[in-house]
C-alpha cells in the first residue's frame, strides 16, 4: 500500500520546477535608456555618453532613486588623466554632467548614500 504515496511523492518532486516562479536578480541588466549597466549588489547604474555629456541612471532593487536625496560622483583614470568629478542631480533617479570619456579609460561612479558615508561604486572600463 505504500507504493501510491511514494509514486506520489516522486510525481511531485518531478514537477515542482515547473511550478516554481522564475528567480529574478535584484537589478535589471538590460539598458533602459541605450547605456551600459553595472549591478552592483541590488544597485543598478546604466551610463551613457552622447554629445560631450554623462547620463548616469541609478536603481535600487528595480526601483529608481531620488537622485535629489543623494550624491554621484565620478572618477576618471586614463593616460595623463585622473579627475574626481561631482556630477549634479537631473530629473527622477538621472545625473548628468558635462564629461568626454578616452578610450581605455577607466571610470568609478560612486553613489554616496543618505548617510553620508557609505558608497557603491560601479566600475566601468571604456
Amino acid at each position: 500500500m505504500r507504493k501510491p504515496h511514494y509514486l506520489l511523492l516522486l510525481a511531485s518532486l518531478l514537477t515542482t520546477p515547473l511550478m516554481a516562479p522564475q528567480v529574478l536578480a535584484h537589478g535589471n541588466d538590460h539598458p533602459q535608456f541605450g547605456g551600459e549597466v553595472k549591478v552592483v549588489g541590488e544597485y543598478t547604474f546604466e551610463m551613457k555618453q552622447e554629445a560631450g555629456k554623462v547620463s548616469i541612471w541609478v536603481f535600487y532593487d528595480g526601483e529608481p532613486l531620488d537622485a535629489s536625496a543623494l550624491d554621484l560622483k565620478v572618477k576618471i583614470k586614463g593616460e595623463n588623466r585622473k579627475e574626481l568629478v561631482e556630477v549634479p542631480a537631473a530629473e527622477g533617479n538621472k545625473y548628468v554632467g558635462d564629461l568626454t570619456f578616452n578610450p581605455g579609460d577607466k571610470v568609478l561612479a560612486m553613489l554616496t548614500l543618505e548617510d553620508g558615508i557609505s558608497k557603491i561604486v560601479a566600475k566601468y572600463k571604456l
